[in-house]
């Protein structure tokens, strides 16, 4: 039986995969899963996906950037947030427009998955299905970028007609630097191919099951990744 209320999203398969996301094993991973989300501490970024237009336009000052993100008793949460909406807001410097996608979650075998994209971007021209990874101690690897990039073509970029490329952003501190954006477009020629994302996935869902979190796949569904998708 599983737990049936657990929420994951394609940026916690690079975060929990051991060894790593294209060569997922599920008993280290299981493992992985179950010591970590026992953690304390846990801060969300989800204030920040709400103002996503008003970074694209460029609208917030300091000043305001203060008065709207001040949810959090610890300031140093606060300012990790701040920190994140600013470099968002720099990059897209007042260019283009921007489409917010739904945020509900899909129920997925026994878990809440949340959408791959915050929204699309149409600037000069072309359009860009948005990922963000706000998580400072997440540092993305071309690995784990070009996997998630997959992820956001077969989810969100495939049935739509304007075409998108799928942009990840990484907001995170990598190793002796600090926290600064990151911007991987990746068109779907550059990323792992479908038969290792399938892989991977089925994988992650092994390991979620081994520790409880998930229902095992129907035995003669010919692709997982279906389960995921709208």
């Amino acid at each position: 039986m599983t737990s049936r209320g657990k929420f994951f999203e394609l940026l916690d398969f690079p975060k929990f995969a051991k060894p790593n996301v294209v060569q997922i094993a599920a008993a280290p991973t299981a493992l992985e899963v179950a010591a970590r989300l026992g953690e304390g501490g846990f801060m969300s970024y989800g204030q920040l996906w709400p103002r996503m237009g008003d970074a694209v336009r460029g609208i917030v000052t300091d000043h305001l950037l203060k008065l709207i993100f001040s949810a959090y008793q610890d300031e140093w949460k606060n300012e990790n947030i701040r920190d994140a909406f600013s470099l968002l807001q720099t990059h897209f410097s007042a260019r283009g427009n921007w489409y917010p996608q739904p945020s509900k979650p899909k129920y997925v075998l026994g878990f809440w998955f949340k959408p791959s994209i915050k929204g699309i971007w149409f600037v000069d021209g072309q359009a860009y299905a948005v990922a963000v990874n706000a998580r400072k101690g997440q540092a993305l690897s071309m690995e784990d970028v070009n996997f998630l990039a997959r992820g956001i073509y077969e989810l969100h970029c495939i049935d739509d007609p304007n075409d998108p490329i799928p942009l990840v952003l990484d907001l995170s501190a990598h190793p002796g630097e600090k926290r600064k954006l990151r911007p991987y477009p990746v068109r779907v020629e550059e990323a792992v191919s479908l038969e290792a994302f399938e892989s991977s996935v089925r994988e992650f869902l092994a390991a979620l099951n081994l520790v409880g979190l998930s229902l095992p796949p129907p035995p003669d569904i010919d692709s997982v990744v279906d389960l995921f998708r709208r």
